[in-house]
């Protein structure tokens, strides 16, 4: 059974939706993310000759009752666990919230005229905590994966 990217970009979608972000994210940018974060895996788990970009497949569907266009679905012909699947997913929310925070790494604290700003910093050291957070959790699904971390794994 291949592995649905499109399934795994709704994920991240719902996981991330309440975040603030310097301009809208794109259906192609949560694309880029899960397969960088399919990427990710296999180079992780030292199986840099099974990844394959060519594994990646586009399906039409035929566009719905009243609306003007069809939609794409994308899967990864590739059988992964449920463990290789939540490793993808940390791996793309870390690259999102790397992403956000590139716009609020620069802002520290500043003086105007009028009033001097400090703790501008804040949004920066939060998004530092849930990237460090992101990082643990990714490290630990890692260890679960025992084939891999043991050097076992096919």
């Amino acid at each position: 059974m291949a592995l649905s990217i499109t399934d795994l970009m709704a994920e991240l979608k719902t996981d991330v939706g309440w975040q603030a972000t310097p301009y809208p994210i794109l259906e192609a940018d949560y694309f880029t993310m899960v397969k960088r974060g399919i990427r990710r895996l296999f180079v992780d788990t030292n199986r840099p000759e099974a990844y394959d970009e060519s594994l990646i497949i586009e399906v039409e569907n035929e566009a719905e009752e009243g609306s003007e266009s069809a939609t794409k679905t994308y899967f990864y012909d590739m059988d992964l666990n449920i463990i290789e699947q939540e490793y993808i997913l940390l791996v793309a929310k870390i690259a999102f919230f790397k992403r956000v925070q590139t716009d609020v790494n620069d802002k520290f604290s500043y003086s105007t005229d009028a009033l001097k700003v400090t703790n501008a910093d804040k949004p920066y050291a939060n998004l530092k905590d849930t990237i460090s957070g992101l990082e643990n959790e990714r490290r630990i699904v890692y260890y679960k994966m025992v084939d891999y971390t043991l050097g076992t794994g096919v």
